[in-house]
């Protein structure tokens, strides 16, 4: 077929002919390419003559040939629409177009899932080292190579197209790039940042680290964008709108079909975003919406329709008067800085939570408490109470002297909590991950930040002497306000200097007494760097030196300061 396409139907029996001869799914460009094939040349090929400024835009317009599996991408999977038509060209040119073999990858485009976290790795190495795109060829041997990437390096073309969302291609000067969605990149650089991880960070994660469960939390934390920040606004509308307009709650199963009715295209952004399940999704997204586990179904609800008439409030003023005062606060233990920023979300749940009894305003909202702080060239004899060795190695510490003030915080959880522990229960379905809480072992109160939730089985990490407790809901209630004025007493930290470490040799560090020195505090995250030496030891020596001499340890790679300016 020489001739220019002038006449939209023979364009759209064009159309048909190709996706009834094509056995497998076929993506806007593909179907593209096909067509410029079939009239010898793009210049034979003009939309425009039709009114519109794209392939694209001309399937849109086509609904009794073309159906797309998502309207608003633009190298969507493409649905022909049966009728009289198709059947008989079925009949007439099965056998007389043959899609060229490719050496694609063999998957659907359905099979490949690229996991949210994954997802957001390839975002952050993009804003850090290629803002501005790099060649194709590129991206393969630069960015495919990272071990958090490699999985996916024989289905890059196909990770591409399922990504649009993310990626884009340019021409730039006759070379094609691949760069990041502009609307996201503006996105990206308005997010704080300092406790993620840097391109060399995200290298250096390996396979085991990503199957371990312990470093989980620390690859979520280090990875991860909260959804709602970098999700395209029109699916957050979309999605608050539809859920505003349901009276209650929604079972999962629902939600496609609904989204389906209401908006005329398919819901397949949680799988785009990464997610297996709708839930999964819902679930990052607590600004919009609510999620509980029933017998049978899970249930989703806007936060909106979330908030009930609030019920009346304790007054718990005979009891403030009582707790110890803890202003008199020693050296390396700070006052708090006054947070203006109210976890807005968790505020939303409890304002009216018919469990919560206390006031809001004697609640703690904000999701962390102050770290404990850390200077540069300090020493400081500490307990380590755990030890990290599964990604790069960490140590949490624990000050071995106990402060009064810290004392005086057991003391008096302990007391408030035997009096109002009912006051401050509240609906355990919206135990937040990321929120500090009071939590109870053994019948003492501490203080801790939830890091997972598995059905019944809460883990906390008790932010005051770092252990990691897996706790029922029903011992977990909101933190009294009062108790958040202490900053937490661990911390955890890097070892200065060493990039791997044998695990047997450190975790001998486990339960010991040490002393360590800061060599300098995290500049773009929450962690400091340490040498390290055992209290009693009678040598002056650090660890770090002498697990690199041994050859225990590997030394870091990425640039820093000699040890001479420290010693």
């Amino acid at each position: 077929m020489s001739s220019s396409c002038k006449d939209l139907t023979d364009l759209k029996t064009v159309i048909r002919s190709i996706l009834v001869a094509t056995f497998e799914a076929m993506t806007v460009e593909e179907l593209l390419a096909k067509v410029i094939q079939m009239f010898d040349g793009p210049h034979n090929v003009q939309f425009e003559h039709f009114g519109y400024d794209t392939f694209f835009q001309l399937l849109q317009h086509i609904p009794d040939v073309v159906q797309l599996d998502d309207p608003e991408n633009q190298n969507s999977i493409i649905n022909l629409v049966s009728s009289k038509k198709s059947r008989h060209l079925e009949i007439l040119v099965s056998n007389n177009i043959i899609r060229p073999p490719t050496n694609k990858s063999t998957k659907s485009h359905k099979e490949l899932i690229l996991p949210y976290r994954v997802q957001c790795a390839f975002i952050r190495v993009f804003v850090e080292l290629y803002p501005e795109g790099l060649p194709i060829n590129d991206f393969v041997s630069n960015i495919m190579c990272f071990p958090i990437f490699k999985l996916f390096l024989e289905d890059y073309e196909l990770l591409l197209y399922n990504n649009i969302h993310i990626f884009k291609k340019i021409n730039h000067y006759g070379e094609k790039l691949i760069c990041l969605q502009q609307s996201l990149l503006e996105k990206v650089e308005l997010l704080n940042e300092e406790d993620k991880f840097t391109a060399m960070e995200i290298y250096a994660i390996d396979q085991d680290s990503l199957e371990s469960t312990i470093t989980d939390e620390k690859l979520a934390n280090g990875l991860e964008y909260a959804l709602f920040d970098i999700l395209e606004e029109k699916i957050k509308n979309n999605i608050e709108s539809l859920l505003e307009e349901q009276p209650g709650w929604i079972p999962e199963s629902q939600i496609c079909d609904l989204y389906k009715t209401k908006f005329g295209s398919t819901f397949n952004h949680f799988r785009r975003w990464g997610f297996n399940r709708v839930s999964q999704m819902f679930a990052k997204l607590p600004e919009l919406c609510s999620i509980k586990i029933s017998t049978y179904e899970i249930l989703i609800i806007s936060i909106k329709k979330k908030i009930v008439n609030k019920s009346t409030k304790i007054n718990i003023e005979e009891t403030k008067n009582e707790i110890q005062n803890t202003s008199n606060q020693p050296k390396h233990i700070l006052r708090p800085k006054e947070f203006n920023r109210k976890n807005e979300i968790l505020q939303k749940y409890l304002e009216n939570d018919t469990f919560l009894e206390a006031s809001l305003n004697d609640c703690f909202l904000d999701s962390e408490i102050e770290p404990f702080e850390l200077n540069m060239n300090e020493l400081l004899n500490v307990y380590v109470t755990r030890i990290d060795s599964d990604f790069v190695p960490t140590i949490i510490c624990q000050i071995i002297d106990e402060s009064v003030e810290f004392k005086n915080l057991l003391v008096n959880m302990k007391k408030f909590y035997s009096r109002h522990e009912s006051n401050f229960k509240f609906n355990s379905t919206i135990i937040m991950i990321k929120q500090t809480y009071a939590f109870s072992v053994d019948g003492m109160w501490h203080r801790g930040i939830v890091t997972d939730i598995d059905s019944n089985n809460i883990r906390v990490i008790n932010i005051d002497d770092g252990s990691v407790n897996i706790v029922s809901p029903q011992n977990i209630r909101l933190l009294y306000k009062k108790f958040s004025e202490l900053p937490a007493q661990s911390f955890e930290c890097r070892l200065y200097g060493i990039g791997k470490m044998n695990k047997t040799e450190l975790h001998q560090l486990e339960d010991k007494k040490c002393t360590i020195f800061v060599v300098h505090t995290g500049q773009h995250d929450k962690l400091a760097d340490i040498k390290i030496r055992y209290l009693n030891s009678t040598s002056q020596e650090y660890l770090n030196d002498e697990w690199i001499i041994s050859g225990a340890a590997i030394p870091a790679t990425s640039d820093t300061s000699s040890d001479e300016e420290y010693l």
